[in-house]
C-alpha cells in the first residue's frame, strides 16, 4: 500500500500528506516560462530573510569571495488559486541595485525537503533549476537567483 501511495504521489495522482487528508489531486494548470526576469504576477510570500554566507558556487556567480556574507530572500509565488508555482532564492551582497540585463542557465535539480515540502511534492521529485544572474551596465553581477519550477506545472519556451 505504502509504494502504491509513493507511485501515485509522484506521478501526481494523490495529493495530501502522509497520514493525513489524501485525496485525487486536480491537475496543475501548465505555465510557460518565456521570460526569467520577468515579474510575477500573481500573489507571492517571502519565506525566508536571513543572510546566508557564500557558498563556492554563489561567490563564484557573484565574483566575491567565498563565505562573504549576502543577503538572501526566497519567495514562494503562487498561483491564481493560491498553489504553489515556483520558489524563487535571491543572494546579493549589500544593498539591492538596479540591473541593465541578466544570463540565465537552465538545468534540472532534485528537490530537497524544504523545497519538495513548500511545492507540495515529494523529495527528490525532479524540478527545473534556472539559474538567473542580474548584471549592471558594466556586465559585473549585482544579484543572482535559482528559480525552482516543478516539471509538472511548467514548460519552458526560449526565443532569439
Amino acid at each position: 500500500m505504502r509504494l502504491a501511495y509513493v507511485l501515485l504521489r509522484r506521478t501526481g495522482v494523490l495529493e495530501g500528506e502522509e497520514r493525513s487528508h489524501v485525496y485525487v489531486a486536480h491537475p496543475p494548470a501548465m505555465r510557460t516560462l518565456t521570460d526569467p526576469d520577468a515579474p510575477w504576477p500573481y500573489s507571492s510570500e517571502t519565506t525566508d530573510t536571513r543572510p546566508r554566507p557564500a557558498t563556492e558556487e554563489l561567490a563564484e556567480r557573484l565574483r566575491v569571495a567565498p563565505r562573504t556574507v549576502l543577503q538572501h530572500e526566497t519567495v514562494e509565488c503562487l498561483d491564481p488559486g493560491g498553489r504553489s508555482a515556483m520558489l524563487v532564492s535571491t543572494w546579493w551582497r549589500g544593498r539591492r541595485r538596479r540591473h541593465a540585463s541578466f544570463v540565465a542557465e537552465l538545468g534540472v535539480v532534485s528537490l530537497g525537503v524544504e523545497q519538495a515540502h513548500a511545492l507540495g511534492l515529494l523529495v527528490d521529485a525532479l524540478a527545473y533549476r534556472v539559474v538567473r544572474t542580474r548584471l549592471d551596465e558594466h556586465g559585473a553581477p549585482v544579484e543572482t537567483a535559482d528559480l525552482i519550477l516543478p516539471m509538472d506545472r511548467w514548460t519552458i519556451r526560449l526565443a532569439g
